[in-house]
């Protein structure tokens, strides 16, 4: 397997995300549900996901002074995107305002930094090029910066792929320096004429795309999939569906990264385009663009649920196994999974939780945590922080409680039970056990089917799809779930204790915690 070698001359843009039960009409003012910030910019994330499944890249592009720049240069090259080639220029750095609702997207990009190539930027490319296997480009950059570097990749013979997007009119001299074209229905359409609706209006605007000298097409078209086209015919490959689709933006990216990835390391068309069908549909699944963007290993696991194999992809994953680019993939897997579970988290449930915990303190009665092997850590550390912050919690060991610890319980007690998998042999006993003292069970677990959620009295999910690290087995990103859900839950109850530092500091007498503050006396 050849390593491929990919230069992404674009835009890096920090996406300002808005999400609202429904998007505002002209003049109108809509109350919002959630903020949040996140690296983007159509070429940072098209970097970004060839970097995480495989591929040596190295970025092109502009920022500028703020903190904006920083960050987002950081977020490349934590993924392994070589940023040497990525310059700091006088004024603000591109910044998108993102709406999200259930009905879809808005997007708004204010260029900043990105609009500030000149002819002397792209001149650079000719010292650059040579090694590379494929130019990636899009149009958040000026268009005569595109069609420049289109024209010096092809005068060194290095395939040049086209990400039309935002839409705009393309000269004609263009098309023929392109192997590969990308829009999606909407860009196709315009740069057509021809309305892409469904398969056979997508061939049509495919095959017109040939005639102007254009060696691929492929047409994005949403969660319906995508279509193909080259000289050999026209083939369409359905949408691959991971889970519940949240947030859409970046999934053109991720598609595109990931089918010159594949196609770079020597790939087949098919095997290229099944594996960018599947790494787009993880990306729907969270929140912001490049947090939402999967690794290798992620996609690998997607693939093999659906009984597809990638030869190429296997490769590119086992190649990244440096401590560097493993460390790079764990780190995407955290921001991912750490802000899906902020964004899903069951605020309601973890309200009722709160309650009866309280109620139960008031009627006289006690609470207790346990766990069984990870989970018992993080029960011992929750217990403490309950305890600290006004709600006094007993740590119950999880397969103790089966011999003699369970003599702990008083009828009307509550205990929270932790497991991620909800289903563990030794933490059923223990449940049991629980509940034939007359306790409730609040059950912690990823599963929201699990025998755990089903035994419980309330449960809370702390979900993830990837665990991160080697084997994507040792539980990582499910420890961070479960403490910051039951540190929610400990901000619940301490508002509702109405604990001062004075109460604080005599639960925490150690430490620089155990002082009172200036402020404070």
């Amino acid at each position: 397997m050849k390593k491929p070698r990919i230069l992404v001359m674009g835009s890096l843009v920090m996406d300002l995300i808005s999400r609202s039960g429904r998007l505002p009409q002209a003049g109108e003012t809509v109350l919002g549900e959630a903020f949040s910030a996140a690296s983007g910019g159509k070429g940072a994330n098209q970097a970004m996901q060839a970097a995480l499944l495989g591929a040596e890249v190295a970025m092109m592009g502009k920022v500028g002074t703020d903190s904006f720049g920083r960050q987002m240069c950081a977020s490349l090259a934590a993924a392994g995107v070589n940023v040497d080639h990525i310059a700091t220029v006088a004024g603000p750095s591109g910044v998108g305002n993102v709406q999200l609702s259930e009905n879809g997207n808005r997007i708004t990009v204010l260029s900043g930094a990105n609009m500030g190539f000149t002819a002397e930027d792209t001149a650079r490319l000719r010292d650059m090029i040579g090694g590379f296997d494929m130019l990636l480009l899009q149009l958040e950059i000026p268009l005569e910066s595109n069609l420049a570097a289109a024209e010096i990749a092809h005068a060194a013979g290095v395939p040049v792929m086209l990400n039309p997007a935002p839409a705009a009119a393309l000269p004609d001299a263009l098309f023929p320096l392109l192997t590969c074209i990308t829009p999606n229905e909407h860009e196709a359409s315009a740069l057509t004429g021809i309305a892409v609706t469904d398969e056979k209006t997508a061939e049509k605007a495919a095959s017109c795309l040939l005639e102007k000298g254009v060696q691929r097409v492929v047409i994005t078209m949403g969660d319906r999939g995508a279509a193909y086209c080259d000289r050999t015919g026209f083939r369409f490959v359905p949408a691959a569906h991971f889970g519940t689709a949240v947030d859409p933006t970046a999934a053109g990216d991720s598609f595109i990264g990931a089918f010159c990835t594949l196609l770079c390391a020597g790939a087949a068309t098919e095997e290229a385009l099944a594996v960018a069908v599947h790494a787009a549909a993880v990306t729907v699944c969270g929140t912001g663009a490049q947090p939402s963007l999967p690794t290798a290993d992620t996609v690998l696991a997607f693939l093999q649920r659906d009984g597809v194999a990638s030869a190429a992809l296997s490769a590119l994953a086992a190649a990244r196994k440096t401590p560097a680019l493993q460390l790079a993939d764990f780190n995407a897997c955290v921001l991912r999974e750490t802000e899906n579970l902020v964004k899903g988290m069951d605020t309601a449930a973890l309200q009722k939780a709160a309650d009866r915990i309280l109620a139960a303190k008031r009627a006289g009665n006690r609470l207790h945590i346990t766990g069984i092997g990870k989970p018992a850590h993080i029960a011992g550390y929750i217990a403490s922080l309950f305890s600290s912050t006004g709600t006094p919690t007993y740590f119950l060991h999880g397969t103790e409680a089966v011999h003699g610890s369970a003599g702990q319980l008083e009828r009307g007690d509550i205990v929270i039970c932790i497991s991620n998998s909800g289903e563990t042999a030794e933490m059923k006993a223990t449940v049991q056990a629980i509940k034939n003292n007359g306790c409730t069970v609040i059950g912690v677990s990823g599963n929201a089917s699990s025998w755990l959620a089903r035994e419980a009295a309330l449960h809370l999910t702390a979900h993830v799809d990837n665990e991160g690290g080697p084997l994507n087995r040792a539980p990582r990103a499910s420890i961070l779930a479960e403490v910051l859900l039951l540190q929610a839950l400990s901000v619940l109850l301490q508002a509702k204790s109405s604990i001062t530092p004075q109460n604080y500091v005599r639960r925490h007498p150690g430490g620089a915690l155990g002082k009172l503050r200036d402020n404070e006396k």
